[in-house]
């Protein structure tokens, strides 16, 4: 897990804006302007999470970041307000309330006007984490997650207690974040998101579909007919909102289970497990089509990848 840390009360003024551009670009937001250069501040704290997620505490005098990050990584960025007053889009926009969680796909033009000093938890998720056959960003704008809902309230729950936590994070603590932040995400804008093969109704019955399958991707025995049975529609209906998605049921199950072993293997907190474990973990019933069904998908070994992504425990000075 890779953590940096950077403030420009480290350098002399005149190289202020310059090191907070560059601290910000790092993190894959977009240029800043500021409201007032007198007296200028700011502070970042950031992890990377064995899986890609970023998770970074932001601190600052007033400004307004607007624009895309070009060089930011295919994937979703969230905005916590943690203190301060938040402003997403234009001038007159209106203010996140407490709770909301702002939202965008990244390389994408936003703006977020930052009106006093402020504390927000700045989240940036590679595409690979949210199925991209679930979640399409080329169809997402700028939105927010409202914090009245009870589903977005417990998310900011847990996010707030990232930013409270955040120096003290290991890999053994963040595993389980970043797979909770993935799923809320998905949970939540997956039926906002609609597939351009699919109108928003169907997209959100794929969604609904999909999340079953996640829910049961450790039963050996799960089938198509489990899922049609479970979801009371016809096997049919399954296969054809696969078919328009570009995608099968069957391949789909199997690279769901591929990705959670994958995540599984350079997981610290699970290093106990055996690779037999973690593949019947995730429903795969021999491990030698495991093995060779995820060098299929990844071009080498389950003990190959475990031995390449070892973790190391940072011991104290």
């Amino acid at each position: 897990m890779q953590s940096w840390k950077c403030s420009t009360e480290s350098v002399g003024s005149d190289d202020r804006l310059r090191v907070w551009g560059e601290a910000l670009a790092q993190i894959s937001l977009p240029a800043t302007q500021l409201h007032d250069q007198s007296g200028f501040h700011g502070d970042v704290s950031s992890i990377v999470s064995p899986m890609g997620i970023a998770f970074s505490r932001v601190a600052s005098s007033a400004q307004t970041l607007a624009g895309a990050c070009t060089s930011s990584t295919p994937g979703l960025w969230l905005a916590l307000p943690v203190q301060g007053v938040f402003r997403p889009g234009a001038a007159g926009g209106q203010d996140l309330g407490s709770g909301d969680i702002l939202y965008g796909p990244t390389g994408c033009d936003s703006t977020l006007r930052l009106t006093e000093r402020f504390v927000m938890l700045y989240i940036s998720i590679p595409r690979q984490m949210l199925h991209p056959r679930m979640l399409n960003l080329r169809s997402l704008r700028q939105g927010t997650l409202d914090g009245g809902q009870a589903v977005n309230r417990i998310f900011c729950a847990l996010l707030r207690a990232v930013v409270d936590d955040l120096d003290e994070m290991t890999e053994e603590h963040i595993r389980p974040i970043e797979m909770a932040v993935s799923e809320f995400v998905i949970s939540s804008l997956a039926p906002r998101s609609a597939l351009g093969c699919f109108d928003l109704a169907t997209a959100s019955n794929f969604a609904r579909i999909c999340q079953a399958i996640e829910t049961h991707l450790g039963d050996g025995d799960l089938t198509l007919h489990h899922i049609a049975d479970q979801q009371r529609v016809s096997t049919r209906y399954i296969q054809k909102l696969f078919q328009q998605a570009g995608l099968s049921f069957g391949p789909y199950l199997r690279q769901r289970r591929l990705e959670q072993c994958r995540a599984d293997l350079v997981s610290p907190a699970l290093r106990g497990l055996s690779i037999s474990d973690i593949c019947f973990r995730w429903g795969f019933n021999d491990a030698a089509h495991f093995s060779r069904s995820f060098r299929a998908e990844y071009g080498t070994t389950p003990r190959a990848f475990r031995q390449d992504h070892a973790w190391t425990p940072t011991l104290p000075h």
